[in-house]
């Protein structure tokens, strides 16, 4: 496994992180028996970085994650969690949260303790409520040991958070596709210029870049015999500042690939970064809309699975599947979550991390569907 030393700090984490937030499930609960071999697996074969947070997995994701890992002596891995501000309707919840992370994951303190998906609405409650302070009190008492916040929002947003404080570390959504937005590579080399540390999120834009349209995918294939993922993961780990890159495994196969990928990894030459460029201005061609599947969108109130609808497109685009297509398409439509459904009351656009017109590109969709012969 490949390590990366955090700077002038007695810290190393795997190049290859555990994302807890897409294992499978079924009646609302997690696969337990799956989830598990997942994590004991990545553990044995050295990864010791595991991401989890409140929300994820139907707010199951700390308790199960922090049970599975108990098993392990706790000076081998690292658990990184996050405070939940958006949730937050007064002072005393963030107060209290430390307790409940701790609680639900049964540690005496936190590796990594992030604000989290940080934009503007979130800044504006960490200062009304001086909740870094509140966050450096738990660090000054051990009970975080790191302290950062993850990123969903624009460059000068990212600047105003980074300027706040002396962060230990950030976590940001970065992948070949998303070099322009968000935080941009300017927020990327603004954490370079500083020496913090850089976990990233989303190195494969939600799956979108496991595979993809055939004519671009001969670029790579022409150049050798990696594949998809690994030209992904390759691309940011070959970043400088990167230190580790969070995967949303919840397949078997997908780990092992993963883990494949970072026993023997090798960074990209400049000759593959320009092929890459090349390959993005490509894709950026077939994209119809920048989804990448988070689900911080949802629940849609009228019912609508807006991830749903724009991966149908988006994959039709990318793959040209007629009757997939439809077939996926009709599937929404009798559960009643299609495109139609949506009112544009617009409460999910302030949502988006990829700043989307939601209503506006789901208006679209039932006349593309229906062009399909």
């Amino acid at each position: 496994m490949e390590y990366r030393k955090w700077y002038d700090r007695d810290i190393k984490t795997s190049a290859l992180g555990m994302g807890c937030m897409r294992f499978k499930m079924k009646d609302g609960k997690i696969n337990e028996k799956l989830a598990s071999e997942l994590i004991e697996t990545a553990y044995e074969n050295g990864v010791n970085y595991f991401d989890t947070a409140v929300p994820y997995l139907n707010e199951q994701s700390e308790e199960f994650v922090g049970r599975v890992l108990k098993q392990y002596e706790r000076s081998t891995y690292y658990i990184a969690t996050k405070m939940p501000v958006a949730r937050y309707t007064k002072r005393e919840e963030a107060v209290a949260a430390i307790d409940k992370h701790l609680d639900e994951l049964k540690l005496d303190y936190i590796d990594f303790y992030l604000l989290h998906a940080m934009n503007k609405d979130n800044l504006r409650k960490v200062k009304e409520w001086d909740i870094i302070e509140i966050c450096k009190e738990w660090k000054k008492a051990g009970k975080i040991k790191n302290f950062g916040f993850s990123f969903h929002d624009d460059y000068d947003t990212f600047m105003e958070i980074l300027d706040i404080y002396d962060w230990d570390f950030c976590q940001i959504q970065l992948n070949y596709l998303d070099k322009d937005i968000q935080q941009t590579m300017k927020g990327y080399q603004e954490l370079v210029d500083r020496k913090i540390p850089i976990v990233v999120m989303e190195p494969l834009k939600g799956g979108r870049l496991a595979r993809f349209n055939p004519t671009v995918e001969a670029k790579l294939k022409a150049y050798s015999d990696d594949s998809i993922v690994k030209w992904a993961f390759r691309w940011v780990s070959s970043l400088e500042g990167v230190t580790t890159v969070l995967s949303g495994m919840n397949e078997m196969a997908q780990l092992e690939e993963n883990l494949e990928i970072y026993r023997n990894f090798k960074k990209m030459t400049q000759e593959e970064f320009a092929l890459i460029d090349e390959v993005t201005e490509d894709l950026k061609k077939l994209e119809l809309v920048g989804c990448t599947s988070c689900n911080y969108c949802m629940p849609c109130p009228h019912g609508v699975n807006i991830p749903t609808n724009f991966s149908i497109i988006n994959e039709y685009s990318m793959y040209t599947d007629k009757e997939l297509t439809k077939k996926r398409y009709q599937k929404l439509k009798d559960d009643f979550a299609d495109s139609t459904i949506c009112i544009a009351c617009g409460e999910c656009v302030p949502k988006c991390p990829q700043f989307i017109d939601i209503p506006g590109e789901l208006e679209k969709i039932e006349d593309m569907i229906g062009n399909i012969k």
